[in-house]
């Protein structure tokens, strides 16, 4: 072989050996921890149901980073989400056991979603604070029990926060809102939470939705909630116990296009302010309170984006505002309750009607 041959040979053999480097670098860069396959085997040992065969690929002679609902990147586990697919199971059960708390062992993990499982029960274990690069947490629509851990405060890249759907009780912990301004959405709605609502919550100065309702929330709503205005597009604290007088600061949620109060037992006036939210407001929901007084006449020409209406079941006197968008509802948005309101689309006002306004 000349020598211009070995120096062909050699530099060939070189580069395919470089290449085969890569290649194993690159393996061994997306292999699985043997701490974190352990993590996550010691999660699917307490599962005693899992009719979809979600976790058949989880297999402890195989790569935790192979495996299906895992994503692993600079060889960590990073994402795990274990969401259903409905258009391949009817079970209607996705899995059955605890939730446990290996999970929260995954210090890597961004992606935490386990929800729609059905029947994931236990506690939310305050190990869960340890995961403090997580950007989302799904667990909604389970059976998981016992209060929200004041370590969720600890999350502070945390961007989507969805627990409701659970009988998880106790009240909500002010360290929510020390999460700070990653945190977008909340979801703690179809709960067992109680209590009022702590003051922190309304320093989360991006948030753009959260639902509360459907659960067992009480207290009056803070002037503080007009702090949420820059971003909030929905508001929903329906079905709950809360009381008081609605505060004018609602009028600041000038992004708010669902502002749904209803089923409460909230006291006194419709604010008016409620009207500088203008057009952007869709779907207002006042009904099943014991609110008086008129319906603020100006909404007629200022929430001209409106599209649905209640404010049934409460007591409410005097002309319903004409005009659009209030041409458009029917009775059902005014009725049953508020026997004193008068004007299309219910009867036209009388002397009787006016006198009440007196």
């Amino acid at each position: 072989m000349t020598i211009m041959g070995k120096f062909s040979f050699v530099y060939v053999l070189g580069f395919v050996l470089m290449i085969s480097m890569q290649n194993i670098a690159v393996v061994v860069a997306q292999s699985c921890p043997a701490a974190e396959r352990d993590a996550l085997l010691a999660f699917k040992a307490g599962i005693t149901e899992d009719p979809s065969g979600q976790l058949t690929t989880w297999v402890a002679t195989t790569d935790c980073c192979t495996w299906f609902g895992i994503f692993c990147e600079n060889g960590h586990v990073i994402e795990l989400g274990l969401r259903p697919d409905d258009a391949s199971d009817n079970s209607g059960i996705y899995l059955t056991g605890p939730l446990g708390s290996s999970l929260f062992t995954l210090l890597e993990l961004e992606v935490l979603d386990l929800s729609e499982m059905q029947n994931l029960t236990g506690p939310i274990s305050p190990a869960i604070g340890n995961l403090t690069n997580l950007v989302h947490l799904d667990f909604r629509t389970n059976k998981l029990t016992g209060p929200i851990p004041s370590s969720v405060g600890n999350l502070k890249k945390l961007n989507w926060l969805s627990l409701g759907g659970n009988p998880i009780s106790g009240s909500i912990p002010s360290s929510i809102g020390t999460i700070g301004a990653s945190l977008n959405y909340i979801y703690l709605g179809e709960s067992s939470l109680s209590g009022s609502l702590p003051n922190s919550l309304f320093q989360l100065s991006n948030l753009t939705s959260l639902f509360l309702g459907v659960s067992d929330l009480s207290g009056s709503l803070s002037p503080l909630v007009g702090n949420l205005g820059p971003t909030l597009t929905v508001l929903d604290l329906s079905s709950n116990s809360f009381s008081g007088v609605l505060p004018s600061t609602l009028g600041e949620l000038t992004e708010v296009f669902l502002l749904d109060l209803s089923f409460n037992q909230f006291t006194g006036q419709i604010p008016a302010s409620i009207g500088n939210i203008g057009a952007t407001l869709f779907n207002l929901e006042l009904a099943n309170n014991e609110l008086t007084g008129l319906i603020p006449p100006m909404f007629a020409k200022q929430l001209t984006g409106l599209a649905a209406l209640g404010l049934e079941n409460n007591n409410l006197t005097g002309p319903i505002p004409q005009g659009a968008p209030f041409s458009n509802f029917s009775v059902d948005s005014f009725t049953p309750g508020n026997p004193g309101l008068c004007g299309h689309p219910l009867p036209a006002c009388t002397g009787g009607n006016r006198k009440k306004l007196l």
